[in-house]
């Protein structure tokens, strides 16, 4: 096989992944919309009203209010409408070919748009106090980058990790911020989303373990959060990814995922998606992908991959 035909290859590999892993998620964020308490007042209380009420800046709050009313004012109408428009895009991230599969994904970007300003807050972002333990930047932007990124597939190139390192850098960085080294906030990090009393109690006896270290050691907790990022950062960036680095790399993932967003409320009846734990997971692993193809051949990318039929 040539290089050309082992970078196409190459290509179709991670481009199904991501293909296929966005299109499941996006499924599975459609089906969580159809729990019961989904169709009650549960969501606006448990989700949309914590991060309403999070110290955003007064337009944002107006508008979060403003989407929440909608929603709430059309049930169960709105409810069902939500969640078959995100199964039906992750249906067609799935199944759809050519014109209409680049069409679904400027759908998929549009819509995540909405989602972070109206439902997630712009990721608490512009709250004062950031965090990526504890959820910030959100989900919905790491759902439209793998979008682009299926529009553009000649960005992830094998230097595509470094994106990757950058962004573990700006974490760490944040994360290192003076707000982040006082109890208040290191224990907030724990027990903010856990706090609605809806999780299981094993669950949150976990958490408060969390909690109470975050309190009682914050500089030690907040110290090895920033040591752990700043190593991903050191790892994708200078590309060291197989090995260690990508199981640091699940390993912290799934801790803030079971931990500080506590599996994503899913055991709440309002979990609206899996968290931002998976659809970065598959991020990072298109960039260990591409390193670990790099060393077979070094030819540019195609812009365009062929799919069909076999997709």
């Amino acid at each position: 096989m040539n290089q050309a035909a082992v970078a196409q290859q190459a290509t179709q590999t991670w481009y199904r992944v991501l293909k296929w892993g966005f299109g499941i998620l996006w499924i599975v964020a459609g089906l969580l919309k159809l729990q019961p308490g989904m169709f009650t007042s549960a969501l606006a209380i448990n989700v949309l009203g914590p991060n309403a009420l999070n110290n955003q800046p007064k337009w944002l709050y107006t508008v979060m209010l403003h989407g929440a009313h909608l929603w709430y004012v059309g049930l169960p109408v709105t409810t069902a409408l939500l969640a078959m428009w995100e199964i039906a895009l992750g249906v067609a991230l799935i199944a759809s070919r050519g014109q209409w599969f680049r069409i679904t994904l400027w759908l998929v970007v549009a819509w995540c748009l909405v989602v972070w300003i109206m439902a997630e807050g712009m990721g608490g972002i512009l709250t004062g106090s950031p965090a990526f333990p504890e959820g910030s930047p959100g989900s919905t932007p790491f759902y439209a980058v793998g979008a682009i990124l299926l529009l553009y597939p000649s960005w992830v190139r094998p230097t595509f990790h470094r994106w990757a390192g950058g962004f573990w850098a700006v974490a760490a960085l944040v994360q290192a911020l003076p707000y982040n080294w006082s109890a208040s906030q290191v224990g907030g990090i724990f027990g903010d989303v856990s706090m609605n009393g809806a999780e299981p109690a094993a669950l949150d006896r976990l958490n408060n373990v969390f909690i109470t270290m975050g309190y009682h050691a914050p500089v030690m907790v907040n110290l090895v959060m920033v040591i752990v990022m700043a190593v991903l950062a050191w790892g994708y960036w200078t590309g060291k990814i197989p090995g260690p680095i990508w199981w640091l790399t699940i390993a912290w993932l799934a801790f803030l995922w079971v931990i500080p967003q506590a599996m994503a409320t899913l055991f709440t009846g309002t979990g609206t998606d899996l968290g931002n734990a998976f659809p970065l997971a598959l991020l990072l692993w298109a960039a260990k992908y591409m390193i670990s193809r790099s060393s077979v051949t070094s030819n540019p990318l195609p812009s365009r991959v062929d799919l069909s039929p076999s997709g």
